[in-house]
């Protein structure tokens, strides 16, 4: 087993430790609030996430192309007047997102879960988070 190969299946495909980092920062800076609002954050703030949860949903949407692609239509019949999200639901599945980018979660008893901790771990100790 090579650093940060984690043991899987045979046939199942799975990230690495580096991929999860990279995936994560992204997820950071998608899911950061501006840190001006909340006057508790320290002044070297660049932005603020309030919750491993809305991090876990990004993660699943982000491994699970086809079920994002499901709740961008479910928020078009919402609000039809967007038809921009019901064009995006149709071009992620049109195109080979779902099958190439998904990478498993395991389930747990609430839905999807993955722990962030080392992955987490090597952002920090580069300073990225």
């Amino acid at each position: 087993m090579g650093l940060g190969v984690p043991m899987s299946p045979p046939g199942v495909r799975r990230a690495t430790l580096w991929q999860d980092a990279v995936r994560l920062l992204l997820l950071v800076d998608a899911a950061s609030e501006d840190p001006a609002d909340d006057p508790a954050q320290p002044d070297t703030a660049v932005g603020v996430v309030r919750s491993q949860v809305r991090l876990q949903k990004l993660d699943f949407w982000l491994r699970y192309p086809d079920y994002l692609a499901d709740e961008l239509m479910n928020e078009f019949e919402r609000y039809p007047d967007d038809p921009g999200l019901l064009r995006l639901a149709g071009e992620i599945l049109d195109s080979e997102e779902p099958d190439l980018r998904r990478l498993p979660m395991l389930r747990g008893r609430f839905g999807a879960f993955e722990g962030f901790d080392t992955a987490m771990a090597v952002l920090v100790s580069r300073g990225l988070v």
